[in-house]
């Protein structure tokens, strides 16, 4: 998040775990409310649960846990994201302190086809490899924006 992004009364409104609490929040749609969200992290009424969607406040880093089960996303992904709104611009440090930290899917999806596909020899990246890996984003990238 920069400071030309910044809202009036939605400071953190672009910041990473925002955005994605609005689309996890949205996959939830039919089978969980917000206000059942809210209740399980520990809120009587679903405001706080828009309030983080829509950037208004900091998600507070000890709901981390409740709220990652609630909807279904993995915490350590969850904390990062809550750490760079705290912390912002400071990725690099969060990185530097915590690693890269994959989530339980970007393990299924990518780490463990890649091991079995490079037969674990966590080969040199090379032009080839480099644009294989730009056409399976880009492939990612249409289908994500495809209703």
């Amino acid at each position: 998040m920069t400071l030309a992004t910044v809202r009036p009364g939605m400071p953190f409104a672009n910041s990473s775990i925002a955005k994605f609490l609005d689309h996890q929040i949205d996959t939830l749609k039919g089978a969980k409310t917000q206000r059942e969200v809210a209740a399980e992290i520990g809120y009587d009424k679903p405001n706080m649960i828009s309030m983080f969607k829509r950037g208004e406040v900091r998600v507070p880093l000890n709901k981390i846990p409740a709220l990652a089960k609630a909807i279904n996303a993995d915490p350590a992904h969850l904390f990062r994201l809550a750490l760079e709104q705290h912390w912002p611009g400071m990725i690099e440090t969060i990185d530097a302190i915590f690693g890269q930290v994959a989530t339980a899917n970007e393990q299924q999806i990518l780490l463990k086809k890649w091991r079995e596909a490079t037969d674990n020899t966590d080969p040199d990246p090379t032009p080839a490899i480099e644009r294989a890996v730009d056409r399976m984003i880009a492939d990612v990238k249409i289908i994500r924006s495809t209703p």
